[in-house]
């Protein structure tokens, strides 16, 4: 299962045109490009998830009850740099 705060949900399809029910369905389809620890908080990891053609950070915990409860979700230049994804060009032919 798959959780997340609706107040930050608001907040991510206002600010950032993205929703977690996105997220979520890619991450449970297995649409995502790599899971990895967070290095800056040891009790965190993170998704690297590709939305429109970019690489987005999206940071999760497990909870006791195994449920992943996504925290938060942004676009990320030096991860979309380091695993790639379609340029401008390629997204806008």
């Amino acid at each position: 299962m798959i959780r997340w705060n609706p107040e930050k949900d608001r907040f991510l399809r206002t600010a950032r045109g993205v929703s977690f029910q996105q997220i979520a369905d890619d991450i449970v389809s297995g649409n995502y490009i790599d899971i990895l620890e967070n290095p800056r908080r040891p009790d965190q990891q993170i998704f690297l998830v590709r939305i429109a053609g970019y690489t987005w950070v999206v940071r999760f915990v497990i909870e006791e009850d195994e449920t992943i409860f996504l925290k938060t979700a942004y676009p990320s230049r030096k991860f979309h740099k380091l695993y790639g994804g379609l340029d401008e060009k390629e997204d806008h032919p």
